[in-house]
């Protein structure tokens, strides 16, 4: 499953977890937000990992 090496097993769960979510579940897109920006502060994952997941976090959140 973890194909890019560059990510850690979290962070593709967090980015897998954000697609299964969707769009329209604002909710629960707040609620994984929180739970990566602090797993980041903590050093869980890492500054990288965390811009990607918040950047797709933003893309399903406010989508254009």
């Amino acid at each position: 499953m973890n194909d890019d090496k560059r990510f850690s097993d979290k962070a593709i769960n967090y980015l897998e977890r954000v697609k299964k979510t969707g769009k329209e579940n604002r909710q629960k897109l707040d609620e994984l937000s929180r739970q990566a920006y602090s797993d980041y502060r903590e050093g869980i994952i890492s500054e990288k990992e965390y811009g990607s997941i918040y950047a797709l976090l933003m893309e399903y959140r406010y989508p254009r």
